[in-house]
This record gives C-alpha cells, structure tokens and sequence, in this order.
C-alpha cells in the first residue's frame, strides 16, 4: 500500500526560532530544526508538525511558569502542545530559559549550547506525548532523551556542533 493509501504521510516540519534573550552563540536555528528532525523521525512522528523554539530569560520562564503551573519559581523549560484536532498540525512551543540552561549545563558537563539542544530534544519528547510525572516516567524519559541526544550528536562532527 502506499502511503495516499494508508493515509500515512511522512513527517514535515515547519521549525521556528524566536530568541528574546542573548543565547550562546552555538545555537543556530538550522542546527536546532535539524535536531527536531531527528527526533521527531526517531520517535516515528508522521504528518505535518510546526514547532517553536523560544530562548528566553529567567525572568520571562517564571511568569509564564506561574502564569500556565501556579508554580512562581523559575524553570528550564516550558512545552506548550498545539495540534489536538485531526486537521491541525501537531507540535507546540518550546520556551527556554537561556539562563537556566547556562546555570545548570556545567553540572550536566554540558557547554550551555548543548544544554539548550539537550532541553530541545526534552521539549520535543514531551510533544510526542512523554510524560515526566512520576520517577519511573521520569527516569524512562530522561533515558530515552540522553540516548537520541547521544544518537544526534554522534552524527554530527565538531565543527557543526560550534
């Protein structure tokens, strides 16, 4: 069968950046779409898929993290899914504390650039529909993230990880 036929298409994506906070100056929006890819196509995602990146300040994180969780402390990262209808495309926005992400980069023996690729690849796993309520969705989660992350940057050589 093909794929008109099973009604299977394969995946498309619509990737944007939006930086509102000075980011490392590793961070390139075709890098962090072709991220998206990767993990989107390893995860089996299909169909048409629009996903936002955005870098933003500690400050913004937390009022939005207030704003959207009741929560009034700052976090890392934010996913806010759009696409629930059948006609709608799948996906949502990855908001990202750029200052976060620069704190705690040194403790994972990260550079802040790959932390932010690391918090992409959360963000994206989060949108396919993992959860990270419990330990064990937590640990399954965060497992299933270091390994297509580990997956991604061995595909890529130093130089285009900058």
């Amino acid at each position: 069968m093909t794929r008109e036929e099973t009604g299977v298409h394969p995946l498309e994506l619509s990737f944007t950046l939006v930086i509102e906070a000075e980011a490392p100056s590793g961070i390139d929006g075709d890098e962090l779409a072709a991220l998206a890819a990767f993990v989107l196509t390893s995860e089996r995602a299909v169909g048409f898929w629009e996903v936002t990146v955005a870098l933003v300040d500690d400050d913004r994180l937390q009022e939005l993290h207030r704003d959207f969780m009741g929560i009034d402390t700052p976090t890392d990262i934010m996913t806010f899914p759009s696409g629930e209808g059948d006609d709608e495309p799948h996906g949502g926005e990855l908001v990202i504390s750029v200052d976060h992400a620069t704190t705690q980069a040194g403790s994972w023996g990260l550079s802040p650039e790959e932390e932010i690729r690391f918090l992409v690849t959360h963000g994206l796993l989060h949108l396919l529909g993992w959860r990270d309520d419990t330990d064990e969705q937590q640990r399954a989660m965060l497992e299933r993230q270091q390994r297509l992350f580990d997956e991604w940057r061995s595909g890529m050589s130093d130089t285009e990880l900058g």
